[in-house]
């Protein structure tokens, strides 16, 4: 087993609340993404690149809550950044979330692949989410890095034996993470997309 641990995982998207309006309180929602991205452990060090992304992602954020009080949404700094110009850049809280929820939408596709397709192998399902999410978003190089780093991710097997023990303790708790773990990265990205921060 691997530093991932599914059943606190999937407690932490479940405590995450989407407000009425799809605010999302940071301070929770950052400890709910360090406990997803750890799983990126159990595929092996050819994805480094995204977990490596995402965790700084993540630091770019948190620093950047330390600047408002407690109980600050995400959507408050982006809204925050947008009056301040400056979304677009690098370490904001606009361009860090969003490129967060990019690789959060991969995760979660990723999952849902696992679980609609029993006996689909995670490299296949890597290979789909990142068609469905991330693929667009890369140039050439950076899918080609991909394409090699998503060949040597474990076989299903070793993978659930990694996140759980086994196929039959993984799924139900890889299911117990979906829906959460999916509305708020939609919430997310509709709140993006409204703010212009995603095209």
């Amino acid at each position: 087993m691997t530093g991932f641990d599914v059943n606190v995982c999937a407690a932490k998207w479940k405590e995450l609340k989407v407000g009425e309006h799809g605010d999302i309180a940071v301070e929770e929602f950052l400890d709910a993404c360090d406990s997803i991205i750890s799983i990126l452990d159990a595929m092996g060090s050819g994805l480094g690149m995204v977990k490596s992304d995402m965790t700084g992602n993540v630091g770019h954020i948190r620093r950047n809550a330390a600047k408002f009080g407690p109980g600050v949404t995400l959507q408050a700094m982006v809204k925050k950044d947008i009056e301040d110009k400056v979304e677009g850049k690098d370490g904001s809280t606009a361009l860090s979330l969003l490129w967060l929820k990019r690789a959060l939408h991969f995760l979660d596709q990723l999952i849902v692949h696992l679980l609609k397709n029993a006996g689909m192998e995670v490299a296949d399902a890597g290979r789909a989410a990142y068609a469905d999410t991330l693929t667009h978003h890369h140039n050439f190089a950076v899918r080609q890095i991909f394409k090699v780093a998503i060949t040597a991710v474990p076989y299903r097997k070793d993978f659930m034996a990694k996140i759980a023990g086994s196929e039959e303790q993984a799924m139900p708790a890889l299911a117990g993470i979906s829906p959460s773990f999916s509305n708020a990265v939609l919430a997310i990205h509709f709140f993006l997309l409204a703010a212009a921060v995603e095209k």
